[in-house]
C-alpha cells in the first residue's frame, strides 16, 4: 500500500513538476536551454502580432465605429502597442538569457488580460467571453508548466475580476468561465509531461547510439592496429559507404580475391648467425630494419607479412603497371634504410637483397577467421620470388649482387621496359651459371638493379606521370581482380 501511496505521489510530483524527471541527468541544462529558446522566439512574434493587432484594431474598428472620445482609445491601442513592441525587444536581446526571462512577458500578458476586460465597460457591446480567451492565448504563449500555467489564468482572472463585476456579468457565470478557461490550460499543458518524457526518451537513445559509435571506433581503432595500414583504409572506406557492421567490413575487406599483384622478398643474408648476438644485432638493427622497412612498403600502398626477418609485401593495387612501379619505389627506399644503418652501426651489418615479381595470386586472409587469420598472397609470384632467394646463396649469383640490389624476375622487368621505364640494370643469365630456379625451370633469367639515385628518379617519375595521367592508376589496360 506504501508503494502504491508513493507512485501515485511520483505521478503527481511529476505532472505538476515535470522537469523532475531531468534531474540528476545531463539533460537537464539542455531541456532548459530549449524550451527557453522555443519561449523566446514565440514571445518574438507573439509580442510584435499583438502590437500590429492594436494598431490594425484602432483604424480597422474605433475609427469607423466611431469609438468616444478617440483621444482616450488611440491612446490606449498605441499605449499596448508599444508595451508590446518594448516586450518583443527585450526577447530580442542579450537580456532575454536570463534566468527570469519570463517575467516581462508575463507582466505584459497581464496587461492584456487586464485592458481587454476594461474594454468591455469604455465599450458594451464587446464579447466579454474575449477576457477568458485572452487569459488562455496568454497562458499558452508563456509555456509554463501546469502549475505555473493555473497560477497565471487565477492571477489573470483575479485583475480582470472587478471590471467584469462592474460590467454586470454574472459572478456565477464568471466563476464557471474562469473555471472553463483553467480547466482548458491545464489540459493543454499537461502535455508538458509527455514532451518532457520524450525528450528523455531521445536523448537516452542518443546517448546510447553515441555509445555504440564510440565503441565500434575504439573496436575498429584496435583492429587497426593489428593490420598492414592499406587494408585499414580500405576498411575505413568501406565503412563510411555505410550498411555493414565491422566485422561486415572486415569480412568483406580481407575476402580473399584473385589479383594480379606486384610482390617483394627481402631477407636478411647470414640473418641466423648474426642473431647470436640478440642485444646488438636482433634488438639494435633488425628490429628498427623491419619496422622501417614495413614503413616504405604501407607507404606505397603495399600490405607487408613480417615473418622473422623477412620481410614480404604484395601490391594489389587496380593497375598492375602501377603495382610494379609502387614496388619498385619501396625497394629503393628498403635499400636506403639498410645502407643507412650499415654506415651507422659498427661491426655488425644487416645485408639485404630486395626480390620483385609480378603475376596473378590470391590475397586476403587465407586463414579465415580463427586462430590462423593470415593476410598475404598465394601463388607463382610468391612461390617463384623464395625459389629466387634460394639461388642468390649461389656463388655465381651472390658474387654479382651487392646488399640493397633489386632483383627482377623476367616479366617484371618485361613490363617495365615494355611501359617505357628504362633503368640500368645488368641481365643475370642463370644457364651461364649452370643453375635453373627450382620448380621453375622455365625461368631463364633474372635482372639486376642498382638503387642508384637515376633509377630512383626514373622510376619515380613514370609513377608520377602514370598517376597524374590516368587519375590515380586505372590505366584501363586490365581490371585486377580475375574473373
Amino acid at each position: 500500500m506504501a508503494d502504491e501511496n508513493s507512485g501515485l505521489l511520483d505521478k503527481v510530483v511529476e505532472q505538476v513538476f515535470p522537469s523532475v524527471l531531468l534531474e540528476g541527468t545531463p539533460w537537464l541544462g539542455m531541456w532548459r536551454d530549449r524550451e527557453r529558446n522555443s519561449f523566446v522566439n514565440v514571445a518574438r512574434v507573439f509580442f510584435l502580432f499583438a502590437a500590429a493587432l492594436y494598431i490594425s484594431h484602432f483604424f480597422l474598428f474605433d475609427l469607423p465605429m466611431k469609438l468616444e472620445p478617440v483621444e482616450k482609445w488611440f491612446q490606449f491601442r498605441f499605449f499596448m502597442a508599444s508595451l508590446c513592441i518594448l516586450t518583443a525587444v527585450f526577447y530580442f536581446s542579450r537580456a532575454s538569457k536570463g534566468p527570469f526571462h519570463k517575467i516581462p512577458a508575463a507582466i505584459t500578458c497581464l496587461c492584456i488580460c487586464y485592458s481587454q476586460a476594461r474594454v468591455t465597460i469604455w465599450y458594451p457591446d464587446a464579447p466579454w467571453l474575449y477576457c477568458f480567451l485572452f487569459v488562455g492565448i496568454c497562458s499558452l504563449v508563456l509555456r509554463g508548466s501546469v502549475v505555473s500555467s493555473s497560477v497565471f489564468v487565477v492571477i489573470a482572472i483575479a485583475t480582470q475580476w472587478v471590471s467584469l463585476i462592474e460590467r454586470g456579468i454574472p459572478l456565477p457565470t464568471i466563476v464557471s468561465a474562469g473555471f472553463v478557461t483553467l480547466v482548458l490550460v491545464i489540459a493543454s499543458r499537461s502535455g508538458l509531461l509527455a514532451e518532457v518524457r520524450y525528450f528523455r526518451l531521445t536523448q537516452e537513445n542518443l546517448d546510447a547510439q553515441r555509445r555504440n559509435i564510440e565503441m565500434n571506433i575504439e573496436f575498429t581503432d584496435r583492429i587497426k592496429s593489428f593490420i598492414p595500414a592499406e587494408i585499414a583504409k580500405r576498411l575505413d572506406t568501406y565503412l563510411t559507404s555505410g550498411g555493414s557492421t565491422v566485422l561486415q567490413a572486415i569480412d568483406e575487406v580481407l575476402r580473399p580475391r584473385r589479383r594480379f599483384v606486384a610482390c617483394l622478398y627481402s631477407d636478411i643474408r647470414g640473418f641466423t648467425e648474426a642473431s647470436k648476438d640478440l642485444e646488438n644485432f636482433v634488438g639494435g638493427l633488425v628490429l628498427p630494419n623491419v619496422k622501417e622497412c614495413t614503413t616504405a612498403i604501407e607507404e606505397y600502398g603495399g600490405i607487408p607479412r613480417k615473418i622473422g626477418d623477412l620481410v614480404f609485401a604484395y601490391f594489389d593495387g587496380d593497375s598492375a603497371f602501377q603495382n610494379l612501379l609502387n614496388s619498385l619505389q619501396s625497394a629503393f627506399q628498403i635499400a636506403e634504410i639498410n645502407e643507412r644503418q650499415m654506415s651507422a652501426s659498427g661491426k655488425a651489418k644487416v645485408s639485404r637483397y630486395i626480390l620483385i615479381s609480378i603475376g596473378e595470386a590470391y590475397v586476403g586472409n587465407v586463414g579465415g577467421f580463427d586462430s590462423s587469420v593470415e593476410i598475404t598472397a598465394l601463388g607463382t609470384p610468391v612461390n617463384l620470388l623464395s625459389r629466387i632467394d634460394e639461388l642468390t646463396k649461389h656463388p655465381g649469383i651472390a658474387a654479382k649482387l651487392t646488399s640493397g640490389d633489386i632483383v627482377l624476375t623476367d616479366a617484371a622487368y618485361k613490363m617495365m621496359i615494355g611501359k617505357g621505364v628504362s633503368v640500368v640494370s645488368e641481365v643475370l643469365d642463370l644457364q651461364s651459371f649452370g643453375i635453373e630456379i627450382r620448380n621453375f625451370a622455365e625461368e631463364k633469367r633474372i635482372y639486376r638493379i642498382r638503387p642508384t639515385s637515376d633509377n630512383k628518379d626514373i622510376v619515380g617519375a613514370a609513377l608520377g606521370q602514370f598517376i597524374g595521367l590516368d587519375g590515380g592508376g586505372h590505366n584501363g589496360e586490365r581490371s585486377n581482380e580475375a574473373a
